[in-house]
Parts: C-alpha cells; structure tokens; sequence
C-alpha cells in the first residue's frame, strides 16, 4: 500500500505576518543593543569631526568613560577611571597622541585623536559617549592668552614642525626692560639645570635644535624646533613657562587710543591707563616663583617710572602688586605730558588708554 505523501504545513497568513514582525523586532532590538555598547556621538557631530581631521589630521575629543563617576569621589574610583583610560589609549594605539591628555577624575579625559582614532571611537565599548573637545584652544597648564599658543597651533596644520622660543622655568635674575622694547637679564640664570630636566620628559625626543652654545648668557629663554607631539607636551611641563613662535612678539602694534588726546584737549587733563607689554618672560600668571614674580613686578615698575619721566610726570604712582606684576599704572595726567607721551611712542607700551567713565563725567559737569 502507497505511503501518503506528505504536504508541508504552512501556517495562516496572518501568523506568517506576525512570524515576519517578530523576527524584525528582534533584528531592531539587536541593532539597539549593539549601538548601545559603542559609544554615542550625534551623527552631525561625527561629521563636524570628521570634517577637523580631513583638515588638519587630528582633532581634540572628550570621552565619557563613566556619566555618573563625578557623584562619588575616592581613591578607588580614581583608579578605576584611569585603568578604563589605559585600556582605551590602549586599544586606540597610535591613534591617540601620547601628550596633551588630560583626566580630571570626573569620569571624563580628553586628548586628541586621526581619522583611525574616530573610527575606532564609534566602535569601542569602553566608552559611553564623545563628542568634539570645546576647550581644544583653552587646556593646558599654562595659557599665554597673548595669541601665541593659537600662532603655534596654526603653524602646526600648515607644517610638520615650527621654530619656536622655549620660556623656561627659572628663577630667572632680575632683568630690565630696555628703551627699545628688548630685554636685558642682568645676571644667568638657572638656565642648564632647568634644560636638563625638561630633556629628561618622555616627549623630549621630539625637541629638536637645541644649541647651549647659542646662549653663553645663559638667559632663561632658548630656541628649539617642535612638532605637535612636543609642543602638546610643553604646554602642560612644569619645566616651561611659555612657548611661542620664533621672534614672537605681543601684539605688534601697540593701542594709543586717541580718545585720551580728545579729553586732555577739552578738559586739560585725562585719567588714563598705561599697560607694558612685559619683558620675554612675563607672564600675567600666577604661576611663578616668590623670586621671579618679584623681578617682574621690579624691572616692570621701573619701566614705567622711566616712560612717565620722559614725558614729564614727576613721580610714579604707588602700584598695587597686582599692577606691578601686570605692568600697569592708573593716573591723572596733563594734556602737556600726555602729547609728549604719545609724541615719544615708547616700544615697551602695549596701550594707553583713557578712563571713559571719568572723562564722561567731566564733560558733563
């Protein structure tokens, strides 16, 4: 006797549909759970980052490593937080740039990155979340704020290297600032020991033209070339108090608002501010030694005293310290002495200008 012959069994229709949606779902969930073990970027943001690196070949990103760290802060958090960081520099190799990191123990770091290095955050598990760093201009351990860490940061996109004054450290001696806007250190300074450290930092293989034999004065400032690997690593040294482009000078063209020759003309005297520029060394921070802020405050007070003789102001207002260390004076002065003040254009002047509160008043009475 024939055996039956079997006939698939098909299901109806509609569960076939439901079969169909199920199996979809479980795809979505799928794709959920795996985006949810890669790290979060906005896709807008992603491409603005991209779009950094096809210009200048790396870009600055803060990573969340943990959302909710900042709530609890100890010893063994800390810890925890670093060892997730090893493990994604790590796991990014090359790709992250071994200085300029920073790590606040907030559940965050920031460092700068390629093209591979994006990629491989979109991917990674050990991170929740990256976006662009906003501070890419503003971290560091020093901050100039004279325009001198973004001339250096343009160099570097159009070029590999670029020549560049290295401000040492030191407790430099006492120096004066000359007539002619130079500046002259009036003994050496610690210039060999404070190199000898510096060249001891992981990053100092990337310094390059550093010639002892070209400062027999020993002056705390020294000339070298750098890449961007280097000067990353400069900008946080303890051993550095500025880095700026070779023959970098502070706002080339110093302001003398003509304001303050409109109020002397009417009123026959102006209130008026007087800032320096500062000698190679300064710095308006207050990371400095006991003994360097002292010969600052000094070499910039008698600068001052200097300029305001010449135009015929008898003596220098009393400075505040603050004043002193930034180079500033706040007086009343003639309309004779301001012309002659503005007539002599001293170089060691970055501005002068007139108190308008003050010259409001004046005219108003």
């Amino acid at each position: 006797m024939a055996q039956p012959i079997p006939f698939l069994h098909l299901p109806p229709v509609g569960v076939t549909r439901m079969w169909v949606r199920g199996a979809s779902l479980l795809l979505a969930l799928a794709a959920v759970a795996f985006q949810s073990n890669s790290a979060e970027i906005h896709p807008h943001e992603l491409a603005t980052l991209q779009q950094q690196v096809q210009r200048t070949g790396w870009v600055r990103v803060l990573v969340t490593l943990d959302r909710n760290a900042w709530r609890t802060r100890s010893e063994e958090q800390t810890l925890r937080l670093q060892a997730l960081a090893d493990r994604l520099y790590a796991e990014l190799g090359d790709s992250a740039f071994p200085t300029g990191r920073t790590n606040r123990g907030f559940g965050w770091i920031g460092f700068f990155t390629d093209s591979a290095g994006i990629a491989m955050l979109s991917r990674t598990a050990l991170a929740e979340k990256f976006s662009m760093d906003s501070t890419t201009r503003s971290w560091g351990r020093e901050r100039a704020g004279d325009g001198s860490f973004e001339a250096i940061d343009d160099a570097l996109i159009a070029s590999p290297t670029v020549e560049v004054d290295l401000v040492l450290a030191t407790d430099e001696p006492p120096y004066t600032l000359l007539p002619d806007g130079s500046t002259r250190f009036d003994g050496p300074s610690e210039v060999n020991e404070v190199l000898d450290r510096l060249l001891a930092e992981p990053f100092a293989q990337h310094i390059q033209g550093i010639d002892r034999s070209q400062n027999p004065q020993l002056a705390p400032v020294v000339q070298a070339k750098i890449d961007r690997v280097a000067f990353f690593g400069l900008v946080e040294s303890v051993h550095v108090r500025a880095v700026r482009p070779r023959g970098f000078v502070r706002q080339p063209s110093a302001i003398w608002h003509e304001d303050a020759l409109r109020v002397a003309a009417r009123e026959g005297r102006a209130e008026i501010h007087i800032l320096l520029r500062g000698g190679v060394t300064y710095t308006h921070l207050p990371r400095q030694s006991p003994k360097a802020r002292i010969y600052q405050m000094d070499a910039n007070t008698r600068a001052l005293g200097e300029i305001l003789k010449a135009a015929g102001v008898g003596a220098l207002p009393v400075l505040s310290e603050v004043d002193a260390h930034m180079g500033l004076v706040h007086l009343v002065i003639t309309r004779p002495q301001l012309e002659k003040l503005f007539a002599q254009r001293d170089p060691r002047i970055l501005s002068v200008d007139v108190n308008k509160a003050m010259a409001g008043l004046s005219s108003n009475n």
